[in-house]
């Protein structure tokens, strides 16, 4: 899409979204090193008191957990959501809600295969569709919570492993994600500000890909614990079935695998 085009459908988003009575200020950045990074320093500079979306066209450093890259393909739906929440309000478990709504959100689209993977992947036909990485930065008036997602239309090039949203939903765009998403997201976030993971942990269980799976607990790349995956709990930790109890596994810097893997 030429940029000018990019930067109309982005005001319209953000129009419709207005409309909605779902305040969000949507900017379109053709090239950037990462939308994260991009978001985290605008609300340190210069914190705004409502919600911001930074939509780009490609990104030269873009990463996920644990430091990894963010490798995207052309079209691909890449965004940051600068979200301000009460100063020291938790946001522990935020991106696993997030993996909830934007499943829903792929799923409202058609694509209903779409599965959760502990703690941040969205995986179509076990495959990794899409990502989540929440940062965080906070300001004397708020804790911001920018939320990175990343979504596969086409798989990334020299990516083993990776799923493509076109090959259930060909004729979907960046755009038409952004336009089923945004909406759950900006509807979603206040009452998590509120309720926190707890009305979620039911649909992330459901949605659950591994349930009943024997897994693989890696922490710094050696292995920390095996057993069976059981879901997660109110607070987003994974509930591993070890053989000798339930262990509940904070995120933190651990990988979880399929014990075959």
């Amino acid at each position: 899409m030429h940029a000018t085009s990019a930067a109309d459908a982005a005001a319209r988003l953000q129009q419709q979204l207005a409309a909605r009575e779902l305040p969000c200020a949507v900017h379109w950045l053709a090239d950037i090193d990462s939308t994260n990074a991009e978001a985290l320093r605008r609300v340190r500079a210069a914190p705004a008191s409502a919600p911001q979306c930074l939509v780009a066209g490609a990104q030269s450093a873009g990463r996920g957990r644990q430091g990894r890259s963010w490798v995207d393909a052309d079209d691909s739906a890449m965004l940051s959501l600068a979200w301000p929440f009460a100063p020291g309000c938790a946001v522990g478990a935020l991106s696993l809600a997030v993996g909830v709504w934007l499943a829903q959100a792929l799923q409202g689209l058609g694509a209903d295969a779409v599965r959760l993977k502990w703690p941040n992947d969205v995986l179509l036909r076990g495959a990794k569709l899409a990502g989540v990485l929440v940062e965080l930065a906070d300001t004397p008036a708020a804790r911001w919570a920018v939320i990175g997602i990343g979504v596969n239309l086409r798989r990334p090039p020299g990516v083993d492993g990776a799923a493509a949203l076109v090959d259930v939903l060909p004729q979907a765009t960046r755009w038409s994600v952004l336009d089923a998403l945004l909406p759950v997201l900006l509807q979603a976030l206040p009452v998590y500000a509120q309720a926190g993971f707890a009305p979620w942990q039911p649909t992330w269980n459901a949605l659950h890909a591994w349930t009943g799976a024997a897994v693989r607990l890696l922490e710094g790349g050696r292995l920390r614990a095996s057993g069976v995956a059981r879901g997660v709990d109110t607070d987003g930790c994974l509930l591993l079935d070890t053989g000798h109890g339930v262990e509940r596994v904070h995120s933190g810097d651990v990988s979880l695998r399929r014990a075959h893997d």
